[in-house]
């Protein structure tokens, strides 16, 4: 009997043994499963977080395009507001231009008007020597005696073209008395030496060295020149006479009204009438002289004479210096 006992023991513990065996390894799979699960779990959150995460890159990458197509509108916008503009500055500056070429236009007409009107001035000056020369013979004729009724008395003496010559003289410097009264420097223009110009002189000596001299054309745009000039040397202080065109003219040239208060009109008669040499006739040795005087005011010393030098050039005489003699220290 104790045999078949043992062996049942045997087996009883086996069968045991092989029950733990299997419940152990049935508690394995089960932590190994558990532990799956968690990874599992973990991997499952983990890749949730990453497509959350990706939800908010592809969100901002969104508004990130959002934005840089706005400032690509932007860019397009200011590209047409500039393309217009450029429009614009090109129209202004067309504009411009033709402004500028009928400006010019005008000008050229202006000034062959100007010269037209300088020669209808010569040919009626011509016609009324020819008219006085017809009515001098004519009186001539009657009287029997030349001499007295034609006669211009220059310095003690006469020639065939006395006559002819003051009168043109006295009708170009009456106009150019009257350009300058007016600041008219276009009219003034008409009657300069194409060839020599003008000399502006602010005294009545002369100085060759440091008086300006000026072209025709020159002269005609001199009030719009703003540049300043050296134009001789300041009685008194010795200072040199620096300043623009229109200032020079205010100070030196217009300084009385010579056009209209002049009380003595002079042909060749040039006189110093103060402490500065007049050396106009040295200076200008083939030129004729009309001196325009107008004397001092009351308890001033303000008188002056305005001396225009001709020369002729061609039958033609042209304005080559002018002159104001003044009271000086």
């Amino acid at each position: 009997m104790k045999k078949p006992v043992r062996i049942a023991a045997i087996c009883l513990t086996a069968i045991l043994l092989l029950s733990a065996c299997a419940a152990g390894n049935n508690q394995a799979d089960e932590d190994g499963t558990n532990d799956t699960n968690q990874e599992n779990n973990q991997t499952r959150e983990n890749l949730n977080a990453a497509e959350e995460e990706l939800d908010e890159v592809t969100e901002e990458l969104s508004e990130k395009r959002e934005e840089l197509r706005a400032k690509e509108e932007e860019l397009q916008e200011l590209e047409q507001r500039i393309n217009e503009k450029e429009e614009e500055l090109n129209a202004v500056e067309e504009d411009k231009e033709s402004t500028e070429e009928e400006l010019q236009a005008v000008q050229n007409e202006l000034n062959e008007l100007e010269e037209e009107l300088s020669q209808k001035r010569n040919e009626l000056a011509s016609v009324k020597e020819e008219l006085e020369e017809a009515q001098g013979r004519q009186e001539d004729s009657e009287s029997g005696d030349n001499s007295e009724d034609h006669a211009y008395n220059e310095e003690g003496g006469n020639d065939a073209n006395g006559d002819s010559d003051y009168e043109q003289i006295q009708e170009k410097a009456d106009s150019v008395v009257t350009g300058l009264e007016n600041e008219d420097f276009g009219t003034v223009a008409t009657h300069v030496h194409p060839e020599k110009g003008v000399r502006f002189s602010p005294y009545g000596h002369v100085d060759t060295e440091e008086h300006l001299v000026f072209s025709r054309e020159e002269v005609r745009n001199l009030m719009e020149d703003e540049e300043e000039y050296i134009w001789g040397t300041q009685d008194g202080s010795g200072h040199p006479i620096e300043l623009t065109p229109a200032e020079y003219y205010e100070e030196y040239i217009y300084i009385r009204d010579f056009s209209r208060s002049a009380e003595e009109v002079n042909y060749n008669e040039v006189e110093s009438r103060g402490n500065t040499i007049v050396n106009v006739e040295e200076v200008y040795p083939d030129a004729d002289f009309m001196e325009y005087y107008v004397s001092e005011e009351e308890e001033d010393l303000n008188w002056a004479a305005l001396i225009l030098a001709f020369e002729k050039l061609d039958g033609e005489w042209y304005l080559t210096g002018i002159a104001v003699d003044r009271w000086t220290i």
